[in-house]
Formats: structure tokens, sequence, C-alpha cells
């Protein structure tokens, strides 16, 4: 079997970019990252200097190869470039596509090619945003919904039979901000983790800090937080170390990083006591890595990304074949249907139209898939079509 061409799809979606490799004997494997088609597409497709360029012709089975193979000649190429950034998400994307192929060339499930799996489902934490869509908007400040709000919202994950929610934030650490937050831990309860999202920009606010970070985790302890996601610029291991000393709240990070050599300082300094790496960032080898590494440190893993079946299919794989994965990231659809219409739309695409068999969620889990590769099938190329229409059209 041979690797004969590569399919990229995403229109004028801004954060997600569909992947298809094809062989010869009509195959096919899918991927996804979360970066622009406009870009990812000339770096995979270009016959002069693409990644296409070091996989035509050769053997799908091999993904890690051919992983060492695009990272390793991309950068020798241009002696740049290959350390990161949309580069390694055009890789993980690709990445993910190979390993997709060889599970289904060889009837195994991802996992199973992975080493196989310690459990059969992963707890999905329900993933929104506190930010009243209005006020993102415009050009008015980002502000928070009301407590009323966010306490219906939060109920309606609870009877969807979600055990965990994540809320985009911000710098909201306020004296009005305990009322919201107290809306919420009454709303789902004491056994019910919460988790909030720092995030960019926030953490680019002028005068952010250190003994700032370190103030709000003592604010946040009164509601029983699971972790504090991105409280810092995403290289500042000496920051987070320090941080993650200093809180009682766990640490988590992880989503802007793109290789295993920016993660292991982390891993290595215990810098974090939750690790976020990215499949649709770096793809399925790095993050199978980055999985073991934390594993062996004693760190949760807890990958990000909830916007696409294929990412969350990869993370599903990867984080049953180890211990420490606590979690997985999924839409929050009743946070979702409160803001962007598009948005929505395109997530919910996503997840139940553009890819043959959705995942299965139940009793807040989503179970691992047991068809072969990622567990997905192919993509839909009518479905994509349509999801590419939504994104041209926008609200």
């Amino acid at each position: 079997m041979k690797i004969t061409d590569i399919r990229v799809r995403g229109g004028r979606l801004s954060s997600l970019t569909f992947v298809q490799v094809e062989t010869d004997e009509g195959l096919t494997g899918i991927g996804v990252t979360g970066s622009p088609s406009w870009i990812i597409g000339p770096i995979v497709l270009d016959r002069q200097g693409g990644l296409i360029r070091f996989l035509a012709g050769r053997d799908p089975l091999e993904p890690g190869r051919l992983w060492v193979r695009m990272f390793q000649n991309w950068q020798a190429l241009r002696g740049r470039g290959g350390e990161g950034g949309m580069a390694v998400n055009a890789m993980g994307a690709v990445d993910m596509a190979l390993w997709d192929l060889a599970g289904k060339a060889l009837n195994q499930p991802l996992c199973k090619l992975l080493g196989g799996a310690v459990q059969n489902r992963v707890m999905a934490y329900a993933s929104g945003t506190a930010f009243d869509p209005d006020s993102l908007a415009g050009n008015v400040p980002p502000r928070l919904k009301s407590p009323e709000q966010l306490a219906a919202e939060s109920r309606a994950c609870v009877q969807q039979g979600f055990r965990a929610i994540k809320f985009g934030w911000g710098n909201h650490f306020r004296t009005e901000d305990e009322e919201r937050l107290a809306a919420i831990r009454q709303a789902i309860g004491p056994e019910t983790r919460l988790m909030l999202d720092f995030g960019c920009p926030a953490y680019w606010t002028p005068g952010w800090n250190l003994k700032e970070a370190i103030r709000a985790t003592r604010f946040l302890e009164a509601f029983d937080l699971y972790f504090l996601e991105e409280p810092m610029p995403p290289f500042d291991v000496d920051g987070y170390a320090a941080l993650t000393q200093a809180a009682e709240v766990k640490i988590a990070s992880g989503e802007s990083l793109s290789t295993t050599h920016e993660f292991q300082q982390y891993i290595d300094r215990r810098a974090l006591d939750v690790i976020q790496p990215d499949a649709a960032q770096m793809g399925v080898t790095q993050c199978h890595y980055v999985a073991r590494r934390s594993e062996e440190a004693g760190l949760l893993c807890i990958p990000h990304s909830p916007w696409s079946a294929t990412v969350v299919a990869a993370h599903l794989h990867i984080l049953s074949t180890v211990t420490n994965g606590a979690m997985v990231e999924y839409p929050g659809w009743e946070a979702l249907r409160e803001g962007s219409t598009s948005a929505y739309r395109i997530t919910r695409m996503a997840h139940e139209e553009i890819i043959e068999r959705p995942l299965t969620l139940s009793d807040g889990y989503l179970q691992l898939p047991e068809s072969p590769g990622l567990g997905l099938g192919n993509y839909v190329p009518e479905a994509l079509s349509r999801m590419e229409q939504v994104a041209a059209q926008g609200d």
C-alpha cells in the first residue's frame, strides 16, 4: 500500500482544517488540526516543498517513521519552521490521519496500535463559556453572563449526564464574580467537577503576574475548583512552576504547545498538575508520547480541544492506554447554544454529521470506539461542503 494523495478541507473555517490521506488501495485516513485551511493547505499540498513531497509513495502503515520524516525533512529543507507552530499543526493533522489509516488497514482500533486499552471509557467534561455572546460581538468590553444564566446552563449540563463542567472565564476575580461562582457551584452540587479557563488574551492583561495568579487561586479555593486552565503565558515554565507549588488549586496548561520538547520541560520540573496536550496541535505520535511521560511523572493528562469528533476520538484512544487520563474535553451544548449560531452549528456538524460514525456519550462518559482506526469511519464529503457553506455565511 502506498500514499497517493492528501486532501485538505475547511473553507473559511478559522479554527478547523480536515485532512484525508488517500492510498492506492482505496483506504483513507482522517485527521484534523485547529488552524485555518488557507494556511494548512499550502503547507501540506505544495508539490515543491509541502509535506506531500515527503509522503507520496510511502507506506502509510508506519506513522511513527513518517512523523520523523515530516518533522526532520521540513526543517532540513528550510533550516527553520519545524520547531512548532502551524507547520507542526499540519504535520499533526496528517499524522492523525496516518494512524487512522493504519488502524483501518490492520482492522484494529487505534488504541491497540498504541499498546492496548486499560480503560474502555473516559469521563467527558462539558466545555463552555461564561462570557455573554453579545459582549463578544462588538467593541464593548467582554462581560460575563448573569449568575442566573450560568446556573441554568450548569444545571442543563448536569441533567444531560455531565459530571464535570468548564467555563471560559478570563480575568474575572472580583467581588461580584463570587456570586456567579456560587450560583454555578450551587447548581451543580458538590460532586460535579468545576473548572475555569483563564487563557488568552487574559494572561496578557497589563499588570498580570505571578502574585496576581496566586491571589486568583486563593479567591477560587472556596468554590472547590478541580483545575484552573492556562493562568500564565504558555511558555512561562518558571512562572508555572512557582504557581503550581504555591496554589492549592490544580494548575493546567498545554494547549498552546506543539512539540514534545516544549512539554518535557513542564513534566521534568513538575511545573503543572494537569498536562493538556492537543492532538489537533501536535498529532497522535507526539500526543501519546506526552501522555506516557506525564503518566510516568505522576501528573494528570487531560487533553485540550472539544471542537470535532476527530480530535476527541484521538484523545479517547490515547487516554485509554494510560492510567492518568482523567477526562476528555467535549462541547457543552447548552453553553454553545447561547453563543454564535454558526459556531454552534459547525460544532454540531463536526461531531455528528461530517463523520460516518459519531462518538457515544453515555452517563457523562465517552465510550471508546471499537471500529478500526479512530473508529469514526471516513469523512462525509457532502457534510463537509455544508459545513464550509455555514462558515462562509457566518452568523
